[in-house]
């Protein structure tokens, strides 16, 4: 797996999680592009199996970024959804690239969710 394929498979699986509504006031930001002008990141992605030293898990706990709602509330996106296999292809890609790039995981992931952010706010900007 390359970087590119990371990043496209990622944004792919992130824009099946909208539209996405606010729990706390009811906003609905009906699309990624939608989100990302509206939000603000919080932190650094997490992926909670890497935190606890399995790179390779049976049953993966998951991957989660977080930002801001327009209302302050704290919104979640996840890999809740993503199939064992790509999670774990996903996985051995970060494993390898963390230690090529010499950075840890969530400094990766920042990387990737910040690709997938300029992606996809250069096509909504030139979108007619």
């Amino acid at each position: 797996m390359t970087s590119d394929d990371a990043v496209r498979i990622t944004r792919r699986h992130i824009e099946s999680k909208f539209p996405k509504t606010c729990s706390s006031c009811g906003r609905t930001y009906t699309t990624l592009a939608d989100y990302l002008r509206q939000t603000r990141h919080v932190g650094q992605p997490v992926s909670y199996d890497v935190e606890l030293g399995d790179w390779a898990p049976r049953d993966p706990l998951g991957t989660q970024s977080f930002a801001n709602c327009i209302c302050g509330s704290t919104m979640i996106i996840d890999s809740h959804g993503m199939t064992p296999l790509t999670m774990a292809r996903l996985l051995r890609w970060g494993r390898a690239e963390t230690r090529r790039r010499g950075i840890s995981m969530r400094e990766l992931l920042e990387w990737v969710r910040a690709q997938v952010d300029q992606q996809v706010l250069r096509e909504y900007d030139i979108s007619p």
